[in-house]
């Protein structure tokens, strides 16, 4: 019983860990009209670079396998099939990934992607280890300067990311906004919440070494 309880406590955190991963399950079908943001995460960083130099590798499929791997946790990333999706309005406001591909190849740009993280309860003890397996897309607005990231996982939680990208400095700089909103169990909340920024701002800041 006492194994089982700690089992259970170290599955509950790690859900709240892996805060950046989407979950839905079997629930695929109806995403995204269950999708009701619990928390979020907004942070931003300035990069000593041009705009000309930091969107592609931020903003596109170019530097996705190595922005993603910043995260110390994260491992094993392959692109899948890259595509087009129109979509109605904005594409900060838009779900586009479970949307079809435009047959026509109009829309924005989607790169399909999968990674995983693995979390270490305690050094050493590989049995103890959590394995979360992602899957998502990550699409941009080239014109807006704008990209959107959305995943899936085999844990319950959801995730939208938005990025943002501006000339600063007369345009020697650029700076990067993000913001996250995602979805979790009502009782991981609290600890996903605090998880969720604390993560969000540990990887921005690493940003800028894709730059050196």
């Amino acid at each position: 019983m006492k194994f089982l309880t700690v089992s259970t406590f170290v599955s509950s955190f790690i859900v709240s860990v892996t805060c950046r991963a989407v979950d839905l399950s079997s629930r695929q079908d109806s995403y995204p009209s269950n999708f009701k943001p619990n928390f979020d995460s907004a942070f931003n960083v300035t990069i000593q670079k041009p705009l000309s130099t930091v969107f592609p590798i931020l903003g596109t499929n170019e530097g996705l396998g190595p922005h993603i791997l910043l995260s110390s946790i994260a491992s094993g990333f392959q692109a899948l099939t890259k595509d087009t999706v129109a979509v109605s309005g904005n594409l900060e406001d838009a779900f586009v990934r479970t949307l079809a591909a435009d047959s026509a190849g109009a829309g924005f740009p989607r790169q399909g992607f999968q990674y995983k993280e693995t979390v270490k309860i305690i050094p050493g003890v590989k049995f103890l280890d959590i394995v979360v397996n992602l899957k998502g897309t990550f699409t941009w607005d080239e014109n807006r300067k704008l990209s959107l990231y959305e995943t899936t996982s085999d844990k319950s939680v959801t995730v939208r990311k938005v990025r943002r990208f501006e000339e600063v400095d007369g345009g020697a700089a650029t700076l990067v906004s993000e913001t996250i909103t995602g979805q979790c169990p009502f009782l991981l909340q609290p600890i996903t919440q605090k998880t969720a920024r604390d993560a969000h701002k540990e990887q921005m800041n690493l940003y800028s070494t894709l730059f050196k």
